[in-house]
């Protein structure tokens, strides 16, 4: 079979149905213009409009039946393509008003085994870990390190020792892993103000790199100095909050970089409320430029989180605004067209907590679905971190539960996919880890004390090639020959 790559396609674009009054536009908006990226099994409405609709899918290719097939109302996924998003065919909704056929794409299989959930501990400004499987769907985690962090923060966070809204992310082409934190010590300070953030990179998931940068130092600290500023004075800020970090492959005259987003406050005049800018960093993700205004809502706007939804063709935008009654307040969806829009377009209110205060919203994709996953901290009305779900135009959503794990320490944190290997390895590390520290605790022979010493050792290793392979094969090495103790 002859598959088509279909990114070069651009099926059912946005552009040709503009119109959201046109009724061909409305049939794909119900069903989230998924056919521009199928990952599941697809119902497909009888009626739009009160129009009745006869659905047809045809493909030129004789196997495509092998993963996507249609009977009556169901689009049905069999399985997804290996490598590349392909071009499944066309699919026509025939009514008495007209036919009208979209291109159906059928988006590239995520190969992913299970969910990390990287996150502040609940009572400290430290960087935790927990995981899920694939079948638990981004609800059920378990921790790692028995709640310890995952490195000690005062070696991250060399502004204030805390770091606090910890945000990974999978670095482009897979090569390595980065991470965002506010450098915060709230316990130290006692106010919530703070001057800086930090940007952390790795190759394996364990062993983590850091750059600070204090906005109080203004020009200097930045990768083009020269650049206009969008503050008078860098030393009077006063807050840098929850930053989050997204590729962008068009900057730089596509050569890409990190697009860094985060809100900040200062004293200056005029500056009275908090707003969103962002900042760009390159790929040795070791340099920030001067921060730019993304948002202003007119009020405060904190927590942003930026995902690209590939059915829909745009950016969804979460965040938490500020407002004069506590309904008001709350996590809002936004979508834009481009990374650096000023021009959202605010779409709803996206939390169904009532009047509770909500903050710190993270989204992320279901593996192999279209159906969004959202975290939130309630903090009132009894404090819990909740989970909802949400279609693939990221609307509908679902009454949310509380995420589920008896010894998880919650807060605000983000979530990324992760391979078998990755969630093999990351298990290993934990377990490898609280072994030794229970038998330095012990009184052991010389030969366990030398497993025990060798067992420490393996933890501090780290490899240039294939590391999450390599350290998955070491860590169960030295666990099996623990238990020989």
């Amino acid at each position: 079979m002859l598959f088509t790559n279909a990114s070069a396609q651009n099926p059912s674009d946005k552009s040709s149905m503009c119109d959201t009054t046109d009724l061909k536009y409305k049939i794909s908006k119900a069903v989230c213009h998924q056919f521009n990226a199928v990952r599941n099994n697809i119902h497909l409405p009888a009626e739009v409009e009160g129009k009745i609709i006869k659905w047809n899918f045809t493909s030129s290719e004789k196997d495509m039946n092998e993963y996507v097939t249609l009977i009556g109302n169901e689009m049905l996924v069999k399985k997804l393509p290996k490598k590349n998003s392909i071009h499944a065919g066309s699919i026509t909704a025939e009514t008495d008003g007209g036919t009208y056929t979209y291109d159906v794409t059928l988006a590239k299989d995520d190969n992913m085994y299970g969910y990390l959930y990287c996150h502040m501990a609940m009572d400290k400004e430290e960087t935790l870990y927990a995981i899920g499987k694939k079948e638990d769907e981004g609800a059920v985690f378990h921790n790692l390190l028995n709640n310890q962090p995952v490195y000690r923060a005062q070696d991250v966070a060399k502004i204030e020792g805390g770091v606090r809204d910890a945000f990974i992310y999978r670095a482009p082409d897979n090569n390595g892993y980065v991470m965002v934190t506010t450098d915060m010590s709230n316990h130290k300070s006692r106010t919530w103000f703070n001057h800086g953030i930090d940007l952390l990179k790795s190759n394996d998931l364990v062993h983590w790199t850091s750059v600070s940068f204090d906005f109080r130092k203004g020009s200097e600290i930045f990768s083009d100095p020269q650049s206009p500023d969008v503050l008078k004075d860098y030393t009077k800020i006063n807050r840098v909050w929850a930053p989050q970090v997204i590729w962008d492959k068009e900057y730089n005259n596509g050569q890409g970089g990190y697009f860094i987003y985060y809100s900040m406050l200062s004293t200056n005049e005029g500056d009275n409320y908090d707003k969103i800018y962002y900042s760009y960093s390159d790929k040795s993700f070791t340099q920030l430029t001067k921060p730019k205004l993304l948002y202003d809502a007119g009020r405060a706007v904190i927590d942003c989180d930026i995902t690209w939804n590939d059915c829909d063709s745009v950016y969804n935008v979460l965040f938490k605004r500020e407002g004069a009654s506590g309904f008001e307040r709350g996590i809002y969806k936004a979508t834009f067209d481009k990374l650096g829009d000023q021009d959202w377009n605010v779409r709803l209110h996206i939390t169904n907590e009532g009047k509770e205060n909500v903050e710190g919203p993270s989204a992320f994709r279901k593996i192999n679905s279209n159906t969004w996953v959202i975290g939130y901290i309630r903090y009132s009305g009894g404090k819990s971190y909740r989970i909802c779900t949400a279609d693939a135009s990221m609307e509908n959503v679902s009454k949310s539960v509380e995420i589920r794990d008896a010894n998880l320490k919650p807060q605000h944190g983000s979530f990324m996919t992760l391979t078998e290997d990755e969630y093999n390895m990351l298990e290993a590390w934990s377990e490898l880890t609280l072994k030794v520290q229970e038998l330095e605790k012990s009184s052991l022979s010389e030969t366990d004390r030398e497993k025990t010493a060798k067992a420490k050792e393996a933890l501090q290793k780290q490899y240039k090639k294939n590391p999450v392979k390599k350290l998955l094969k070491l860590y169960r090495k030295h666990i099996k020959a623990l238990e020989n103790n």
